[in-house]
């Protein structure tokens, strides 16, 4: 069994996938979801208060299990385990690490960038947050965003509920080419800044994806609606971050 292989069975055993790609060490997703989505200034009060019980409260199908961070970078950060520090991570709440592991290497995942010796290296962590007696999931990859998305995610057939994305402001690439393949994903809500808005910043080109990821640069069968009812979810280098409905193109 491939490395990859193994990983995907590993995610295919929770029930709703939060992902953020080009996470760095934010954990911002896991703040919003796991106070029960409280918006920005609640969280930053860090009132410590049960999550919402009920999913249906709230519209959503269900509350993620699984968080999954990928970058290229922040190897020291990501290994730290029992070590990791919340106040460093954008997490307001109450933080505990509860089980800390390493996770099968992929091997050379990247396909733009070189390939270091810490390249495709997963740490998977139990955590508790904001009070909650619920133990999560998150999973750090070392690797390129494209490459988890068409390598992993794609090519398993992994179902992800909810993408999260701030402050991807792209050295290589751009996060608007997420929008192409939420069809394949089954993704009902996309939280962003701007940035990842396709037409939003003069719709760069993406060269870089575009040559070593062509599946990635499909038609877009999907579009972006923003929820107007909810504002100050979290704040980014480059506004606010906001829900989006995925609906047929």
């Amino acid at each position: 069994m491939t490395n990859r292989k193994s990983l995907a069975d590993e995610l295919k055993k929770h029930s709703c996938i939060c992902y953020y790609p080009s996470s760095g060490t934010d954990l911002s997703d896991i703040d919003y979801f796991g106070s029960g989505r409280k918006l920005w200034t609640e969280r930053v009060e860090g009132v410590q208060l049960p999550p919402a019980e009920s999913s249906e409260e709230t519209g959503l199908q269900s509350e993620p299990d699984l968080y999954i961070h990928t970058d290229v970078n922040f190897y020291q950060e990501f290994s730290a385990g029992h070590d990791l520090e919340p106040e460093d991570c954008g997490l307001h709440g109450s933080f505990e690490v509860i089980e800390f592991r390493e996770l099968g290497q992929i091997e050379k995942p990247n396909r733009i960038c070189d390939n270091l010796d810490y390249s495709g290296k997963c740490f998977e962590y139990k955590l508790r947050v904001w009070g909650s007696n619920k133990t999560l999931t998150l999973i750090y990859c070392i690797c390129e965003n494209e490459s988890f998305v068409a390598d992993i995610l794609l090519a398993y057939g992994i179902k992800v509920d909810y993408i999260w994305s701030r402050n991807w402001y792209g050295t290589h690439t751009y996060g608007t080419w997420l929008a192409n393949i939420l069809d394949q994903t089954q993704t009902i809500k996309f939280y962003t800044d701007w940035l990842c808005v396709p037409g939003k910043r003069g719709e760069p080109t993406n060269r870089h994806v575009a040559e070593n990821y062509p599946e990635l640069m499909v038609p877009a069968k999907i579009r972006l609606v923003r929820n107007e009812e909810l504002r100050w979810i979290d704040e980014s280098g480059h506004g606010w971050v906001e829900e989006f409905d995925i609906k047929p193109a």
